[in-house]
């Protein structure tokens, strides 16, 4: 099947505006800095999970779907968003929670994405076990579902499967036009990379539509390198699953991802991340999350200070969400006396 062929529901107004960055450029020096708001969409806030349930959706819509199930942490933007989606369309909505965080539970519970999610109406599951644990108990909802007569439809967590990820394959076109327009040539792309998903589509989609330099440097959120590396290229067989691409059309070379900058595990924040969400809150009143975005800022400005992007030029910041959860972190960037 040709890309273009593939079923899509919109969920959010595009393109999704791209702008320079020019008082932290003037702050780090260095390239010229753009960033990509993914973060602003129409779906509860936005993020990047957006484009991808916009193909997830259609699929769930032309298989008579009525029920959405999916997973993620108690802070997931993943879940957010497609909570949001579910209630926009009339699905009825389960979603499927742990705390990758324990000691942090009680503030992830406070509010936030979790807050959303129950102001939307979704039947919320809370386990206190790890992925495989959740994806259990979300596979005996989904039977007892079928049991009751509903049609249930299971968005992957992430939603970053084959099809999801097409959406990302789009915003790479989206960009590319929007380069065009500018007189730009972007030389890297950063994005904080967890489920793949993104990754994968965003560098399957610049091949895929003729840019066959830029580096797409992925800031690994959670885990090392090299298993970041596989699940990039497992969602990317996946893509090929489902259109008709070469198998060559994206190197081994082309995956890059640094894990440098995850800290301890998911979720668990760093300091530089936090130094990161304040610097871009102080110099472009940007709002970024100490789980994904400030992970990939800390990345992309070590580097640029560094000076270990070679020929940078243009560098861009992809912006995938989460703003939402860093109300659930408030004691990491409140002061003493404020918090008296």
């Amino acid at each position: 099947m040709k890309f273009e062929d593939v079923a899509r529901l919109p969920l959010t107004t595009l393109p999704t505006s791209f702008y320079a960055m020019a008082n932290l450029r003037a702050t780090l020096g260095g390239p010229d800095l753009y960033i990509k708001r993914d973060d602003v969409m129409d779906l509860a806030h936005g993020g990047n999970k957006t484009r991808k349930l916009e193909y997830v959706f259609a699929d769930a819509v032309n298989m008579g779907a009525d029920t959405i199930l999916t997973m993620g942490g108690i802070q997931s933007n993943h879940v957010r968003q497609t909570v949001s989606a579910a209630a926009r369309f009339g699905f009825e909505s389960h979603i499927f929670l742990n705390s990758p965080v324990p000691e942090r539970k009680a503030a992830m519970l406070s509010g936030g994405n979790y807050l959303l999610d129950k102001i939307m109406g979704a039947h919320e599951v809370i386990i206190d076990g790890d992925d495989d644990a959740v994806a259990a108990a979300m596979k005996q909802t989904e039977q007892e579902l079928i049991r009751q007569g509903k049609k249930p439809y299971v968005v992957p967590m992430g939603a970053s499967n084959g099809l999801g990820s097409l959406g990302y394959m789009l915003a790479a076109r989206e960009m590319m036009t929007q380069w065009d327009n500018m007189g730009i040539s972007p030389s890297h792309i950063f994005l904080g990379t967890g489920s793949g998903g993104t990754h994968a589509g965003l560098l399957t989609g610049l091949r895929y539509f003729g840019n066959m330099d830029i580096k797409v440097v992925g800031i690994s959120v959670s885990q090392p390198e090299e298993i970041k590396k596989q699940t990039v290229r497992d969602v990317l067989s996946q893509i090929r699953d489902v259109i008709d691409i070469p198998d060559n059309l994206v190197s081994e070379e082309d995956i890059i991802i640094s894990g440098d900058y995850y800290g301890k595990a998911y979720a668990y924040p760093t300091d530089a991340a936090n130094d990161a969400i304040k610097l871009l809150g102080e110099q472009e009143g940007i709002i970024l999350d100490p789980v994904y975005t400030g992970k990939a800022m800390a990345g992309m400005i070590d580097m640029i200070k560094n000076k270990s992007l070679e020929n940078a030029r243009d560098v861009v910041f992809l912006h995938t969400g989460g703003a939402p959860a860093i109300h659930t972190f408030a004691d990491l960037f409140l002061d003493k006396e404020n918090k008296e």
